[in-house]
């Protein structure tokens, strides 16, 4: 699969395979975008390599947020659910 680096390099909300949305047990919300490649000019994106520092955020802020979910940006589908930090099955969900 190739793809063309846009003019201007790559842009977090436009070019991220997926989202982290953290709700922390304060009452914030935060929204993370992946982060796919090495650096603005990388010539190819790798969406292991965000869901890989979304799991490395997790890991550092798991114990400060209530519910952490991450989702595909292309489609909108829920990939995996977190409670404090552990990833939880997606079974039980109502969406």
């Amino acid at each position: 699969m190739s793809e063309e680096r846009p003019k201007g390099g790559w842009k977090l909300k436009r070019d991220s395979f997926t989202k982290l949305i953290t709700y922390f047990k304060d009452g914030n919300a935060r929204t993370w975008y992946s982060l796919d490649w090495k650096h603005k000019f990388s010539k190819t994106r790798d969406r292991n390599m965000g869901m890989a520092r979304h799991h490395n955020r997790l890991a550092k802020w798991g114990n400060l947020c209530g519910t952490a979910e991450i989702y595909d940006t292309t489609t909108g589908k829920k990939i995996s659910k977190f409670y404090e930090g552990a990833e939880v099955g997606m079974d039980d969900e109502d969406s």
